[in-house]
């Protein structure tokens, strides 16, 4: 009889596998899952007397009926000989038929778990319970994500405990990972030190024009981060206005990541900073790429649930149009 690790590890396999991959935002995500796995995953733990596991499961929360179906008519699909049953090898399979990227290992081991009367073969009954177990830790894990997503706000003070630059570079990975459907890549982050912040104030200071937002922090130097983000420039006006749209979906991923390890952030694009001299500062060729904005970050004064909450005048049912 397989033992509970494995039940333990064939869950975890799928529940993180139904989150996209290949960036340390995921990552996160996916330790987030595995601490709420812990709990999940002891359904599926053999009983003290060694006899064979109930497989019975209650979610917490209901589980998605469409992925629930799906996985049903995937699994009817690799059963082509319909007995209800299927062999390791279409187990395999069908794992990759449902998004779940796990290796032939991780397939094997998952195949002797849920194989609990050692036949040789899965069936249905065997397979959903699992597999509902799984989808409902995944849902828990997009809802802690679309909580992350929801709460993020602008902040507008900062201490001045400086920020590590891992941080930093984990915030920029998260950023280069976003949508940029023609794979241009236009974006550019650059860390803004002491020296070169102390410029950026003498020159506000001498063109002496300031914007209510940048007017709140007026004093730039105390802002303990700062990064320049600029994108390409293009002939083709189309391709350029879809670089923009791509860095600023990078500059979202950006505060996202920031506000996921606690740091707040704003997105600033005042005057000054659209200036020649202001690039010059920067290092930007402006026949080739321009100033999108500066990203202030750092730890907000008084934590981030002191900062200014969003003002939202519209929700969903204001905004989503639904065509037959």
């Amino acid at each position: 009889m397989a033992s509970a690790s494995f039940g333990f590890a064939s869950c975890f396999i799928l529940s993180i596998s139904l989150l996209p991959s290949g960036n340390t935002c995921t990552m996160m995500m996916r330790f987030y899952c595995f601490l709420t796995l812990l709990q999940s995953t002891i359904a599926f733990a053999p009983s003290s007397s060694g006899s064979s596991r109930s497989r019975s499961v209650v979610p917490r929360h209901p589980v998605q009926v469409s992925a629930l179906a799906r996985a049903v008519d995937v699994f009817k699909k690799y059963d082509s000989d319909g007995s209800g049953e299927i062999c390791a090898a279409e187990l395999g399979e069908m794992l990759e038929s449902l998004d779940v990227d796990a290796s032939a290992e991780e397939a094997d081991a998952l195949f002797r778990y849920l194989d609990s009367d050692g036949n040789g073969a899965i069936s249905l009954d065997e397979f959903l319970p699992w597999y509902t177990e799984a989808a409902e830790a995944a849902k828990e894990v997009s809802s802690s994500f679309q909580a992350l997503l929801t709460g993020r706000r602008t902040v507008d003070y900062f201490d001045q405990t400086p920020v590590s630059d891992d941080v930093l570079r984990r915030a920029i990975e998260c950023a280069i990972a976003a949508p940029n459907r023609s794979q241009s890549e236009p974006w550019r982050f650059i860390q803004v030190g002491p020296e070169t912040v102390g410029k950026f104030a003498a020159l506000r200071a001498a063109t002496m024009e300031q914007e209510n937002d940048e007017a709140i922090q007026s004093d730039w130097t105390t802002i303990p981060g700062w990064c320049v983000v600029t994108t390409k420039l293009s002939d083709d006006k189309e391709q350029e206005l879809d670089d923009y749209k791509s860095t600023s979906c990078a500059v979202q991923n950006f505060m996202l990541s920031m506000w996921s390890e606690g740091i707040g952030s704003k997105w600033t694009s005042g005057p000054v900073q659209k200036t020649q001299e202001f690039a010059d500062l920067c290092g930007v060729d402006t026949k080739t790429e321009k100033v999108v904005g500066c990203i202030w970050y750092g730890f907000a004064t008084g934590g981030l649930k002191n900062a200014d909450p969003k003002r939202r005048k519209k929700g969903v049912d204001d905004v989503l149009t639904t065509l037959p």
